[in-house]
């Protein structure tokens, strides 16, 4: 309701009627006449002044809270790696770092690469990620052919639901021919032919096309071209060759010919040098020599002849330290005569002391087999090996494996070592250690499973604890059926259904040995229970309501379970209310909001209660929900005052329950005579009003002389 006091006028009283500064002379004298009625009306609840503001609470919805961290999450950076140009035959690497970005720890099991020369290595799996750890993967590409390339990198994880993928693309480009031995000039007799040669690497496929004086030769598309029988007017020609594939094309360097009307005899060109090598090693020497084909070689050591050893290059047996010092030179001859080359000296160096390269490994076997312990080392021959057993050494063990006898567990424990020795010292292996476990055991249940009871849409865990010999597998099965993945010491059902009661588990556990199956477990699976009806208040209070009238107030309900439920019983007490909305037979779904409107219409004065009661199959049945209301009869206040001697529109009359005020306006619309019926009284109460005088203008007066009536309680 508006409250008005003297304070806060919302008409404005600064004119008289002609417009004038003083107000206007209204003179009013109210009286009262109570008129006490025991009329039923058909009233309202309560009373809203004309000028009443309705206000209504706004209620804003908080937007849902943003969606929190996966607990198990992994990221990649960068999100795809892409490699650019990588030429043929080689390999571009980058790194590609893998973090954990969840709340919980992730083990990576898996990373692979898909796609035509993509890979991904670089660390040992099984990884495990704490939140916000890292690990840094090699991403690589090596393509195969030219162009585009794309695959990707996988990162997989049990805690995850689909492995991480990463994007990976490259290109394959072609590698531009190089020569890595040119051709070489060659001399004939007139009536021969002459073969050049070349070599060359580069993206396949290499073409070649031989040239002679600069012009192509027709034919000549191999890495080698053998001329028709030369005269000697082709004496000086120049040949050379160009090579190339889809990125380009080199040409080698020319090379002469020389043709001569008789044979040339050999010079060398390139002579023999000096090696050094260690003990047990072996040496080469080369020559190199030009004149008339064919040219012949014979090698010689210390001026002596070395049987076979007829070609350009000559390669020594395994030395040993009694040949340093040798001298090694070699007779170039053909037709026309022989050259021989400078002598080249074999320097012959001592082996160092033994090294051990590959230490002996650690063994686990079981009782009754053998295990094998190996060595690897270097140093001058001949190398002798003695094997230890707890620092004892071993009869006849001397060569670079040591097996033992077939062991028993006393011998878990020992510890192997291999001494390795030569004319210039010893070298003693790292200790390796022998694991000798007992014989295997066939696995035994030490802990049956056990039958469960849930309800409809819960899982059920089954368990089972068994002993024997490592590793242990387990396959449990449902009604004799093996079950897919299931295949752990315990095992949760999906969400089950009431078609599941009944059903027996049971659980097969393997090893190397043999195997046992469990006891069967038997699984309940019983209906769900409903939930509880829940009602928005358990009370509702009408408060005053005048007799013969009625007032309507809402109670709503709320399955909360997860269970239809029917409704079997709507009961009314108390005589003077009722109620609607809900019936029996009802059914009420899950998360379903349903109303009861419920009415309170007095037939008398004075205090009535009453309730509501709702039987279900809910789990709080029953649901009741009090009234409580009283009766009232309703009552007139009678108001009449002297005409203002002003000229004046109307009248307004004002009401408070504390002399003095404040006070609230009553009539709805301007009085136009000099009474006014107030039929909006309670009984019991004592109220105070005042009226003022309308000018045109909507301009009041100031208040009347205040007056006071007391409505009497029937």
């Amino acid at each position: 309701m508006l409250t008005r006091s003297r304070k806060s006028r919302s008409r404005s009283r600064s004119t008289d009627l002609q417009g004038h500064p003083s107000r206007p002379a209204l003179i009013l004298f109210l009286t009262l006449t109570l008129f006490i009625c025991g009329v039923m009306l058909s009233g309202c609840t309560g009373v809203t002044s004309a000028k009443g503001v309705s206000t209504s609470a706004a209620t804003n919805s908080t937007p849902a809270a943003p969606n929190s961290v996966p607990s198990s999450a992994l990221s990649a950076s960068p999100a795809a790696v892409s490699f650019g140009n990588v030429p043929m035959g080689s390999t571009s690497n980058q790194s590609l770092t893998i973090t954990n970005s969840g709340t919980s720890a992730v083990t990576i099991s898996q990373a692979g690469a898909s796609g035509a020369g993509f890979a991904i290595g670089g660390i040992t799996l099984p990884v495990n990620l704490n939140p916000g750890n890292s690990a840094t993967f090699t991403a690589s590409f090596a393509p195969s052919s030219t162009g585009n390339a794309s695959g990707a990198a996988s990162f997989s994880s049990s805690q995850l639901s689909s492995p991480l993928v990463a994007q990976m693309t490259g290109a394959g480009t072609a590698v531009a021919p190089s020569i890595t031995a040119q051709p070489v000039s060659s001399s004939v007799v007139a009536g021969q032919t002459a073969t050049f040669f070349v070599s060359a690497s580069g993206t396949a496929p290499l073409s070649y096309q031989w040239r002679k004086n600069g012009t192509a030769i027709a034919g000549a598309t191999s890495a080698s071209y053998t001329t028709p029988a030369e005269t000697t007017s082709d004496n000086g020609a120049q040949f050379s060759v160009a090579v190339s594939n889809s990125a380009g094309s080199l040409t080698s360097n020319a090379v002469a010919l020389t043709v001569t009307a008789s044979p040339v005899a050999p010079s060398i060109t390139g002579q023999p040098s000096n090696q050094t090598v260690f003990a047990n090693q072996k040496a080469t020497f080369s020559v190199t020599a030009n004149g008339t084909s064919p040219l012949s070689y014979q090698w010689r050591k210390n001026g002596t002849t070395i049987s076979g050893a007829t070609s350009a290059t000559y390669t020594t047996p395994a030395e040993t330290t009694s040949d340093t010092g040798a001298l090694f030179s070699v007779v170039v001859s053909n037709s026309v005569g022989n050259v021989t080359s400078n002598s080249a000296t074999l320097t012959v160096n001592p082996d160092p002391a033994p090294a051990i390269t590959s230490q002996p490994a650690s063994q686990t076997i079981t009782a009754g087999q053998t295990a094998i312990f190996s060595v690897t080392a270097t140093g001058t021959a001949p190398l002798s090996y003695q094997w230890q057993k707890n620092g004892a050494a071993i009869s006849g063990a001397t060569s670079s494996s040591y097996t033992t006898p077939p062991e028993t567990t006393s011998d878990n424990g020992a510890q192997f070592a291999v001494v390795v020795s030569n004319s210039a010292g010893t070298a003693t292996s790292n200790t390796a250690v022998l694991t000798v476990n007992p014989a295997p055991v066939a696995p035994s249940i030490t802990t049956q499973p056990s039958s469960k009871t849930i309800t409809a849409g819960q899982t059920a865990t089954f368990s089972v604890s068994a002993s024997g010999t490592a590793p242990l597998n387990y396959q449990w099965q449902k009604n004799s059926t093996a079950i897919s993945g299931a295949t752990s010491s315990s095992y949760t059902t999906p969400a089950e259904t009431t078609s599941d009661n009944g059903a027996q588990f049971t659980v097969v556990v393997s090893n190397s040995v043999g195997s046992i199956t469990s006891n069967p477990a038997t699984l309940t699976v019983n209906p769900p229970a409903p939930g509880a009806l829940t009602p928005s208040t358990t009370s509702l209070n009408f408060g005053n309501v005048i007799v013969t009238k009625n007032s309507g107030l809402g109670v709503t309900f709320t399955n909360s379970g997860n269970v239809s439920l029917t409704v079997s019983g709507v009961t009314i007490s108390g005589g003077s209310f009722g109620a609607s909305g809900i019936s029996n037979g009802q059914i009420i779904t899950p998360g379903q909001v349903v109303t009861l409107n419920v009415t309170f219409a007095p037939a008398a004065t004075g205090g009535v209660t009453g309730s509501v009661t709702i039987t279900s199959n809910a789990s709080n049945s029953p649901v009741v929900v009090g009234f409580s209301g009283s009766g009232v009869l309703a009552h007139t206040a009678t108001l009449s005052w002297t005409a203002s001697t002003s000229t004046v529109i109307g009248y307004n009359i004002y009401r408070g329950t504390v002399s003095g005020g404040p006070y609230t306006l009553v009539n709805p619309s301007i009085v136009a005579g000099t009474q006014y019926v107030d039929s909006t009284v309670l009984a019991g109460q004592t109220y105070y009003y005042v009226a003022t005088a309308v000018a045109s203008g909507n301009v009041e007066s100031t208040y009347s002389n205040q007056v006071v009536g007391s409505v009497p309680i029937p």
